[in-house]
């Protein structure tokens, strides 16, 4: 959807489109609160799917008031009007999220996966063609949440229907706000997350502009890509690697070392691959200026590196239930990038925000490594299952 945005509008509106999603990407991602997770590794007890659902309901909401207040403040009916349809689009994806979560813990990944790629297809259909019958963000952001809306409501809610379990009893208060309680420290973390990668954008915005600001989102979503396949075999991944630890912690030795030897071998493949062809990428997706920017590109893979490296010892680490030292290590990383971005900006630009970004990347990386070492040193003696963990939803 980015690329048509680049390749319909002007690098003024592409900017301002990416400040928003900027600035509300961070609230709906702690208002969502990892309840994803925690659903799907089987922390069902005492709670069942209708309390998720209602506590990702109440969460939205707040998140979608919150993005309306920004677009107020931000004044102008365009900023209040795009801000509302992609508070919209993301409060759908919500929903869905919390449905996907529902089909991992019962191992029907092919459900989430079919939901997913009909909420990408829909919507970039959709922009496509209001951006080629009017070229205007308003039009392609009420096209982003049609399409993301049809998903939901053709896709994820129907099989969620059809699924024999989690037909308790209808939600309560207490069992709602139990929930978000236990979600708030992922939640947290998650939040400190997105911050510290839209923090750059912020600053690109700030000292260099909106134009300037379109051209590193752009940039930004070529790792992207990488992403996407790294959080997807996380996903797939929670769940087993829960019941590993509960049934043969050896065996959770083993897969966890795989996936994070497979995070490395990505990163590596991503960053050779940018060396080799990022150029002829960035001028056919975008166009032929957008290639100039290759080394700032080589900089956001190489951050994405280190990303991929360490992501599966974070999911290990939500297995354990760490919840409170994965805001910890979040923090750290934020603190990173803010203390060295306006420095490297001003001083390099583009390239210094992806500096930054990396040097967060590799302070949270550290952390997880140590922290994680620590872990399978303390299980490999008496190979027991550590205190805390859940495995569905029963405390060992």
């Amino acid at each position: 959807m980015f690329v048509l945005l680049v390749k319909s509008l002007s690098p003024g509106d592409v900017g301002r489109f990416a400040y928003w999603t900027a600035v509300t990407g961070p609230i709906f991602v702690m208002a969502n609160m990892r309840l994803r997770n925690l659903l799907a590794a089987g922390v069902g007890v005492p709670h069942g799917f209708p309390d998720y659902l209602a506590a990702r309901l109440l969460t939205a909401a707040v998140a979608v008031c919150a993005a309306l207040v920004i677009g107020i403040v931000s004044g102008g009916a365009e900023a209040v009007a795009v801000l509302a349809l992609i508070a919209l689009a993301r409060s759908c994806d919500a929903v869905s999220d919390i449905c996907h979560g529902l089909f991992q813990r019962e191992l029907k990944m092919r459900s989430a996966a079919t939901g997913l790629m009909a909420s990408g297809l829909l919507s970039a259909a959709l922009v496509g063609l209001s951006l080629a019958l009017r070229p205007s963000l308003r039009s392609a952001a009420a096209m982003y949440a049609a399409g993301a809306l049809l998903a939901l409501v053709a896709w994820d809610l129907p099989r969620v229907r059809g699924l024999a379990v989690e037909r308790g009893s209808a939600p309560t208060p207490r069992a709602v706000w139990g929930l978000i309680r236990r979600g708030l420290p992922l939640g947290l973390s998650s939040a400190i997350g997105s911050v510290r990668v839209n923090l750059p954008r912020y600053v690109v915005a700030a000292y260099l502009g909106p134009a300037a600001l379109a051209v590193f989102t752009a940039l930004t979503h070529i790792p992207t890509l990488g992403n996407l396949v790294v959080n997807a075999l996380s996903q797939a991944a929670l769940p087993v690697l829960a019941r590993d630890l509960q049934g043969s912690p050896a065996r959770y030795r083993r897969r966890l070392r795989v996936l994070v030897a497979l995070g490395v071998s990505l990163g590596l493949a991503g960053l050779l691959a940018a060396a080799s062809i990022g150029r002829a990428v960035l001028a056919w997706m975008y166009r032929a200026d957008y290639a100039d920017h290759v080394g700032v590109l080589l900089w956001l893979m190489a951050a994405s590196a280190v990303t991929y490296a360490y992501l599966f010892l974070g999911t290990a680490l939500t297995v354990r239930m760490r919840f409170g030292v994965q805001c910890l290590i979040g923090a750290a990383g934020l603190a990173a990038v803010a203390g060295s971005v306006v420095p490297l900006v001003r001083s390099f630009g583009l390239t210094g925000a992806a500096c930054a970004l990396l040097a967060g990347a590799i302070v949270e990386g550290a952390a997880y490594v140590v922290l994680s070492g620590r872990d399978l040193a303390a299980d490999r003696p008496s190979d027991h299952v550590p205190r805390g963990v859940l495995v569905e939803g029963v405390r060992s």
